[in-house]
């Protein structure tokens, strides 16, 4: 038989009511950090783009950031965040790609890493899709961080394509690369994450 209203246990009406408040609460602070990030953000003349919000970077240290190996550069106040399924052997010939958080200035990266013979050198990637093929160049040593992000997401829009096929020109010959899924999911999943650290997703 269903308890009447008379016989409700007080205790656990204030509970609710307290969770309640919270909830408001909580998104009430959420709300208010976006304003405040975006106000920030176009008044510190940093740009948009790589400026952190912080419901994004809450969100990624709390649910995401257990898929990342992180190292820190103390002195910068950085920290390097990459995607536990890319291979962490530095000899492979390959392509890993770091997000990167300076708390200090509210700022987040992304960057291209290159790995193996790729080193230190400019690399060129084709993506050949039937007859079509698309070409990108990349200079890994640059410190241009659109630069960085402009070619992350040209490759990112590579991998999305499930017939497109992704080499690199090696000792004057077209290899492939990322051809693994898990490589695939961890570049995807390294955007799409800077972009909700970023507030663009």
């Amino acid at each position: 038989m269903p308890k009447s209203a008379s016989h409700i246990d007080p205790s656990q009406t204030e509970m609710f009511r307290l969770l309640k408040i919270f909830g408001i609460a909580s998104l009430s602070l959420v709300l208010i950090l976006s304003f405040f990030n975006e106000y920030r953000a176009n008044n510190s003349g940093e740009d948009p783009t790589f400026t952190i919000k912080d419901a994004g970077l809450l969100f990624f240290y709390n649910v995401r950031r257990i898929d990342y190996r992180t190292s820190r550069l103390a002195e910068a106040k950085l920290e390097i965040y990459t995607h536990k399924s890319f291979d962490n052997d530095s000899t492979l010939n390959t392509i890993i790609l770091n997000i990167i958080v300076n708390k200090h200035n509210q700022t987040a990266f992304l960057f291209l890493k290159p790995q193996g013979n790729y080193i230190n050198r400019k690399i060129l990637l084709r993506n050949r899709e039937g007859q079509k093929q698309d070409s990108l160049t990349i200079s890994p040593n640059t410190s241009n961080r659109q630069a960085h992000l402009e070619n992350v997401k040209t490759i990112g829009h590579w991998l999305e394509q499930e017939s497109g096929n992704i080499e690199v020109l090696s000792s004057n010959k077209w290899t492939p690369i990322f051809e693994r899924k898990k490589e695939k999911q961890a570049f995807l999943h390294s955007l799409n994450d800077f972009l909700k650290i970023t507030g663009r997703h």
